[in-house]
């Protein structure tokens, strides 16, 4: 039954990510230089939703100058949801460099669901790579 929960959770979390990409606003009006910079600092906040909500944005924005900060979140002193929204956004943006970082941190997570939802991104990601 936990492993039946373990799967449900990480199938939905995943779905709900994929599902819930919007498409890229082009405004040209919109300064990305600076909107990259301010949700690099939010990377750094102490709330956690904070770090999730930044992370989901760089990954729906695709701003590639932001793996170096993203990296640290999948270190095992952080809450769940930011070591997923944080590979999610490596995955994404990061190239091979954010793929390794996830697979590095798949090494050394402890925690089950964590686990699972790494595995589940690698996949599908190496997947879409391929078609």
């Amino acid at each position: 039954m936990k492993k039946l929960s373990v799967l449900f959770v990480v199938f939905f979390g995943v779905s709900y990510l994929f599902a819930s990409t919007p498409k890229i606003d082009t405004n040209e009006s919109v300064n990305w230089t600076k909107a990259e910079q301010n949700y690099k600092a939010n990377l750094k906040s102490d709330n956690n939703g904070v770090i999730t909500s930044a992370a989901n944005y760089i990954r729906k924005y695709k701003l590639s100058g932001a793996v170096e900060e993203l990296k640290p979140l999948l270190k095992k002193n952080n809450a769940d949801n930011v070591k997923m929204s944080g590979a999610l956004a490596l995955l994404t943006i990061g190239g091979a460099e954010g793929r390794t970082a996830v697979e590095t941190a798949l090494e050394t997570e402890e925690n089950e669901l964590v686990v699972e939802f790494y595995r589940s991104i690698l996949h599908t990601t190496l997947a879409t790579q391929l078609e």
